[in-house]
């Protein structure tokens, strides 16, 4: 017994020192790619000057805009790891709706100010300085390739979405690239601000539809799973008659809450009512992560 209790202290110790360690590599990965974002661009909005890009200036909003997603990711990986407290019951999950409805926003209208501009510019043509584009270009294809690979390769799920961050900075670089590539061989001087537009109605539709994602879950829309077959596994369930109640709400898009009320029949043991609440539980699990409550009711 006490080689079995000191076997499991020890596992259990391990997993822990990994879950730290896998955090703080979690947040040094995002910070790196936060810095990197931010400096590169602040380099682009001189450089989007400097060499009259509008399409640069386009990338240099985009830019920004993941810059402000990279520090929500990075201090929601922080408070994630702050236990609930006070009035705080759910714990501060929630902070990542507001750091992303906030961005999207900003986004938004950033996007809007280069498309006027990229119309302006539509309308008098005239020839970016090739060569600091074409060498902007190539320092954004290798900053943001690095960010994305960096990130790409982390454990948590925070880092794997926000890899796809980065790679959308990646394609837009490497269209600013092969733009700066064929200008260089064709008097073509609107292809910059037409890649301009490009890039920024790509933005805006993604901006649009993360303030729309983001105002469901204010509204406390149903996370994404399908409750009707959740519904339907628990009916099957042994000494379960039915559900008058089945209310499910996410805090942040990943981390979902669920509520339901179930009706069984009259007088079983404690046994067999933890049981039925641990088959529900299970149930929404393999679903996604849910935060349930289960009451049940006599009949």
């Amino acid at each position: 017994m006490t080689s079995e209790c000191r076997g499991h202290g020890h596992h259990g110790h391990g997993h822990s020192h990994g879950h730290v360690n896998a955090h703080a590599s979690s947040m040094q990965n995002i910070k790196i790619a936060f810095f990197l974002n931010l400096t590169f661009a602040l380099i682009e909005l001189v450089g989007g000057w400097w060499t009259h890009s509008v399409a640069i200036q386009a990338d240099a909003i985009h830019d920004f805009g993941d810059s402000l997603v990279l520090l929500s990711a990075l201090t929601l990986q922080h408070w994630s790891a702050v236990a609930a407290k006070g009035r705080f019951t759910f714990g501060f999950k929630r902070l990542s709706l507001l750091s992303a409805l906030g961005s999207s926003i900003v986004i938004f209208f950033g996007s809007a100010v280069i498309i006027v501009a990229a119309f302006a510019r539509l309308a008098e043509p005239q020839m970016p300085h090739l060569d600091g584009m074409l060498w902007l270009a190539l320092l954004g294809v290798a900053v943001n390739g690095y960010a994305a690979w960096r990130i790409g390769h982390g454990d948590t799920q925070n880092e794997r979405a926000l890899s796809w961050h980065m790679l959308e900075d990646l394609l837009g670089w490497i269209a600013v690239l092969i733009g700066s590539i064929v200008m260089r061989f064709y008097h073509v001087p609107w292809l910059d601000p037409a890649m301009s537009l490009v890039i920024a109605g790509f933005i805006i539709l993604g901006s649009a539809r993360n303030i729309w994602a983001s105002s469901q879950l204010f509204l406390q829309a149903a996370p994404l799973v399908d409750l009707e077959s959740i519904r339907s596994d628990v009916l099957r369930l042994t000494d379960v008659k039915s559900i008058t109640s089945l209310k499910s709400w996410s805090l942040d898009g990943v981390h979902h809450v669920a509520s339901l009320q179930v009706i069984i029949p009259a007088n079983l043991d404690a046994e067999a009512r933890a049981v039925i609440k641990k088959s529900v539980k299970d149930i929404f699990a393999k679903r996604g992560e849910f935060d349930v409550s289960v009451e049940l009711d006599e009949q």
